[in-house]
């Protein structure tokens, strides 16, 4: 599949979403951390995903997914 508009891609887009859906999971893998909040930016250049993270002393962080796809590459055959 060609893919001719980058900013943001279907693809790039998609992504994000797949990792908005995983939350129990990933929350399951970080104990015990708990995701308290998810800011998804799915307009931008390249979409992000902000997971709002709160550690089991109380403190807050933040982890950023930012997704990029490459250009696409095509060899001739």
């Amino acid at each position: 599949m060609k893919t001719f508009i980058y900013n943001p891609s279907t693809l790039e887009v998609k992504f994000a979403k797949a990792f908005e859906s995983l939350i129990k999971n990933i929350e399951e893998k970080i104990k015990p951390n708990k995701i308290v909040g998810v800011d998804k930016r799915l307009k931008d250049d390249n979409p992000k995903v902000i997971f709002k993270i709160e550690d089991n002393e109380g403190d807050s962080h933040e982890i950023v997914i930012q997704i990029i796809q490459r250009m696409d590459e095509y060899d001739d055959f």
